[in-house]
């Protein structure tokens, strides 16, 4: 797979008023490692405006030094919004983004009595594919119900409808739906819709957003299951340490996940 780092550990928790600009971030991501793909959001923080003029620019430009670019959909747009959601897959475009990440609450899924417009999904889903931008829907805790609703609905071969699936790790770890192995039983499930990958520890019950390595997650049975079912996609990190930098955050973590993808599948 393919390694990146998401800007969100670099604004959670952080003062907008000494916070880097979204190119300076990725810029520190370059400087770290140019092969290193990065995952942007279209603002730094949730109550500011999507990013525009000269410092869109320079975001541009900073992106162009990175391995690859994913975008996640701004926290403001999370609710179903067909304009919102055009607009992002625009602005994914203009960035050079392959995948656009999204919740499933944008496409109208917040519960199972939900009547989401598949027609306008679908039209969404095509003009993204016309920008050369593909969809991927992040799980959510216990979200498999959402997940499998939208790959009967629509299809389940992201080559057909441009919409695969983004499996978040911590989000998985934290699930009840899955049995007794949710993380390996969320992978397993959707190996074939699969495209993107968000990185993160916890202890099963809070959305910590832990380094890997620093929750209960088995990391090494991880990796060895994206290695046998050759998943070839992106995943960034997306995760941060309370007492380090936020590039500290990343040499540290990035380093752990190395570390495994090293290792031999012995199984």
């Amino acid at each position: 797979m393919k390694l990146g780092v998401s800007l969100w550990g670099t604004y959670h928790q952080k003062d907008p008023a000494t916070a880097p600009s979204l190119a300076e971030a990725v810029r520190s991501i370059s400087r770290l490692d140019a092969c290193l793909g990065v995952e942007i959001w279209g603002s730094r923080f949730r109550d500011e405006d999507q990013v525009s003029g000269s410092a869109l620019s320079d975001l541009v430009d900073a992106c162009r030094g990175v391995g690859y670019v994913t975008q996640h959909v701004q926290g403001r747009h999370w609710s179903w919004n067909p304009t919102a959601l055009r607009c992002e897959i625009a602005l994914a475009q203009h960035m050079g983004a392959e995948t656009l990440v999204l919740h499933p609450v944008c496409l109208g899924l917040h519960d199972e009595s939900d009547r989401p417009d598949w027609p306008e999904i679908r039209r969404i889903a095509d003009v993204a594919a016309t920008q050369g931008v593909r969809l991927a829907v992040e799980n959510m805790v216990d979200s498999m119900w959402s997940l499998d609703r939208i790959l009967e609905t629509l299809g389940d071969d992201p080559e057909q409808t441009n919409l695969g699936i983004c499996i978040d790790i911590g989000h998985a770890h934290q699930s009840h739906d899955a049995g007794r192995e949710p993380v390996y039983n969320y992978l397993e499930r959707y190996a074939s819709q699969l495209v993107h990958l968000h990185l993160h520890d916890n202890d099963g019950h809070d959305d910590a957003h832990l380094l890997p390595g620093e929750g209960t997650v088995d990391w090494r049975r991880v990796t060895q299951l994206l290695s046998r079912t050759n998943f070839e996609g992106t995943a960034v990190l997306e995760a941060h340490h309370p007492e380090l930098s936020p590039l500290e955050s990343m040499k540290r973590g990035l380093a752990f996940l190395v570390g495994f993808q090293s290792e031999p599948d012995t199984r």
